[in-house]
């Protein structure tokens, strides 16, 4: 089946419930409007790197949060339109202050050489066991782990560096979240 074709079977499949899910998140139905079209432009565009079938309905909506996140990234440095009933993602009212850093994550992964890059995308975002990516790349199962949780720490270290987070006595990210206003690595 060509691109042309299954792109308008995926159309006909999702858009309702992906503009449901748009309008759940957003404030003006134009601007919803705007980024359907905007997600499934992408999804036509990248739709044979899909690489599971099986996996569609979560690629579209990946795709779908990625293009939402990218909006209000955008829409921070202009003007905000706030709804008292709704939380922007990003937002300082939001009441886990951890929610929103989407973007940071994605901006810190593409920061990733691709010896970590690929290998972590492939195991914690397209859900890959690490055993089949060391098939595919060619690399014993060890060096894979290792070059996963090499992935990890470096995007670890740097939340440290961009949000002022410290790494507590068990590894993991703790204190408040802080926005730097002139961060290199995320953009925030």
């Amino acid at each position: 089946m060509d691109n042309t074709r299954e792109s308008a079977q995926i159309w006909e499949e999702f858009s309702g419930r992906v503009r449901s899910h748009l309008l759940k998140k957003m404030r003006d139905k134009g601007d919803v409007d705007d980024l359907l079209q905007e997600i499934f432009i992408k999804i036509h565009a990248h739709l044979s790197h899909l690489r599971e079938s099986e996996k569609l309905t979560s690629w579209i909506y990946r795709i779908a949060e990625n293009t939402l996140n990218d909006y209000y990234r955008k829409k921070r440095s202009g003007d905000k339109e706030y709804d008292d009933n709704k939380t922007v993602p990003g937002s300082l009212l939001e009441e886990n202050p951890l929610d929103g850093i989407e973007g940071c994550i994605e901006a810190f992964i593409a920061r990733l050489p691709e010896k970590y890059r690929e290998p972590l995308v492939m195991s914690d975002v397209e859900g890959i066991s690490q055993k089949e990516i060391a098939e595919k790349m060619d690399i014993s199962y060890s060096g894979l782990k290792s070059r996963v949780q090499r992935g990890r720490e470096m995007i670890k270290e740097m939340f440290v560096e961009c949000c002022k987070l410290s790494v507590g006595k068990d590894g993991k990210l703790s204190g408040d979240l802080e926005w730097m206003d002139d961060c290199t690595l995320c953009g925030r």
